[in-house]
């Protein structure tokens, strides 16, 4: 029949970024909604990629984007002064390269053990994390900095790589690195020196309390905040310090997943 909407041929009208997010959760709403379907209304990664393909979007775009969400970790959204000042407690960084999982992990976990000074602390079949590593002669090739690169890495307390396979000749190498320690080591350090401020404020403010000569008394009074300024000051840039260490250690997690991706452990992919 003319009048049919079955008839109509299909729009192509090419869909923005917002209308494809509203297709994308409405197939969900219908997926949950259909009968018999799974009523947790969740999408199995094969029928994601087919909705993907019905409103235009390629499937290796899906592939990755399902690889980036199955790499994700779960970092705490901080709040508060401290964590304005300090930073944050993880660095992160990752990169699609060419390889298998298999190969790329072990080109990882030599480079981390033989550039880096780190030990492998746990291995998956996706996943390793490493840490410092604590002998003696590590102490020293540190110490010497033997490698010009600072070993950053080697001031957290833990570094992990996740690879998760993207297509059958990629895989997202997502890179994880713990600063907590760090940072709680310099919030405990900051906050004694607001807490030594505020004790010789008081101090000084009770001398002063307890002079007879008033010209005295009253410079006292007055100096008597100095301490805690200088407390909040030296605390304020302790605190901030790690910022630095939180670049660095940054900068040294995309510079290992550039020699992962084109330099020196591109060989061993």
């Amino acid at each position: 029949m003319p009048g049919d909407p079955s008839n109509l041929p299909a729009r192509q009208t090419p869909l923005d970024r917002t209308a494809i997010e509203r297709v994308l959760a409405r197939a969900a709403e219908l997926q949950g909604a259909g009968a018999g379907a799974d009523t947790s209304g969740q999408l199995s990664e094969s029928q994601l990629i087919e909705i993907g393909r019905e409103v235009g979007i390629a499937p290796t775009s899906i592939n990755q984007a399902l690889a980036e969400e199955r790499s994700r970790i779960t970092v705490v959204e901080e709040e508060g002064f401290f964590a304005s000042v300090t930073g944050p407690a993880v660095a992160t960084a990752s990169r699609t390269v060419r390889g298998t999982a298999a190969a790329v992990l072990s080109s990882l976990d030599e480079w981390m053990q033989r550039e880096e000074c780190l030990r492998v602390q746990r291995k998956f079949p996706d996943r390793v994390t490493w840490e410092p590593k604590s002998g003696f002669f590590d102490q020293v090739q540190r110490g010497l900095n033997i490698s010009g690169r600072g070993y950053h890495l080697t001031r957290t307390s833990q570094v992990g790589a996740t690879v998760v396979p993207v297509d059958a000749g990629r895989v997202l190498v997502r890179l994880d690195a713990d600063i907590s320690e760090s940072r709680a080591t310099r919030v405990r350090v900051a906050g004694a020196a607001l807490v030594a401020g505020i004790i010789g404020s008081g101090a000084i403010a009770v001398l002063g309390a307890a002079l007879v000569a008033p010209e005295l008394a009253l410079w006292l009074s007055g100096a008597a905040a100095l301490p805690t300024l200088a407390g909040a000051g030296a605390g304020y840039q302790i605190g901030k310090a790690h910022r630095q260490l939180v670049l660095k250690v940054q900068l040294a997690l995309e510079q290992t997943l550039d020699r992962l991706e084109y330099g020196s452990m591109q060989k061993l992919v």
